[in-house]
C-alpha cells in the first residue's frame, strides 16, 4: 500500500516505530517498551500505548502522538513537516515489506507489445487524463500531480531528459517511478502491467500471460 496524508492519524505508532528501525524492548499488556529513536539512550525510555496509540517518554516527561514524534525525530534542515517525514519511512517501508513478498513469490511472466522504458512521460499523463501541461518552460512541463490526494502543479516532466521530479515532495524518476507513485507497488509486472493498462487509452497494446510451458512427466524405471 502506499500511504497519504489522510492515513497518517491512523498509522499505528509501532508500524511508524520499525519504519524508523526500532523494536520494542518489552511488552506488557497495551504497552510497548522502546528506545527512544530520537536520542541515543542508554536505557529505553519511550513507551507506546497500543490502546490509544500514544506515546510517553520517561526522560523528558514529554507526551504525544505520531506527528509530535516525527517533529521530534527529523532533521529540521531537511524536513519542515512532519507529514513528509512521516510519509517518506512509512512507504519506504511497505516499499521494502513488499519487495520482500515479491522475491517470496512465483511470478507469471507478462507480454507486453509495449517498450514501456520508451514511452514518453508526457504520453503517459495524457493517457491518464492529462492531455495538456498546466504550463511550459523551455523542456519543462508542468502537470497536476496525479498521485497527490489534493493534486496540484508540483510534477514537472523534462522533456528531454523523459525524467519527472515533484516541487512539493521532492520525489522524482522515470516511468516506473511514477507509476509507483500512482499505485504504491513495487512489483515490477504489476507495473508492466498498469503502465500498458493506462497506455491503452492512447494506442493499442496487448496484454497477456505467458502461457505455463509443463513440464514432461518422467517415466517410471522398474
Amino acid at each position: 500500500m502506499r500511504y497519504t496524508e489522510k492515513d497518517i492519524r491512523n498509522i499505528p505508532l509501532t508500524e511508524f516505530m520499525a519504519a524508523l528501525g526500532e523494536k520494542p524492548v518489552k511488552s506488557f499488556e497495551d504497552m510497548k517498551l522502546y528506545y527512544a529513536p530520537q536520542r541515543d539512550d542508554p536505557e529505553p525510555m519511550l513507551v507506546v500505548n497500543t490502546s490509544t496509540n500514544k506515546w510517553y517518554d520517561h526522560a523528558t516527561d514529554q507526551t504525544g502522538d505520531i506527528i509530535d514524534l516525527a517533529a521530534l525525530k527529523m532533521n529540521p534542515t531537511l524536513y519542515m513537516n512532519p507529514h513528509d517525514f512521516i510519509l517518506k519511512y512509512m512507504n519506504e517501508y511497505e516499499q521494502g515489506k513488499e519487495l520482500s513478498a515479491m522475491v517470496r513469490r512465483p511470478q507469471q511472466p507478462t507480454i507486453i507489445n509495449l517498450d514501456i522504458k520508451k514511452v514518453k512521460l508526457t504520453d503517459f499523463m495524457k493517457a491518464l487524463g492529462q492531455e495538456h501541461p498546466v504550463a511550459a518552460d523551455g523542456n519543462l512541463r508542468i502537470y497536476n500531480a496525479p498521485y497527490d490526494a489534493n493534486p496540484g502543479p508540483t510534477m514537472v516532466i523534462n522533456t528531454e531528459t523523459n525524467l519527472w521530479r515533484d516541487t512539493k515532495s521532492g520525489a522524482y524518476g522515470g516511468i516506473y517511478d511514477l507509476a509507483y507513485e500512482l499505485t504504491g507497488s513495487c512489483n515490477m509486472s504489476e507495473l508492466n502491467r498498469y503502465i500498458a493498462a493506462q497506455m491503452s487509452a492512447i494506442r493499442k497494446v496487448e496484454v497477456r500471460q505467458e502461457p505455463e510451458v509443463s513440464k514432461p512427466k518422467r517415466g517410471m524405471r522398474l
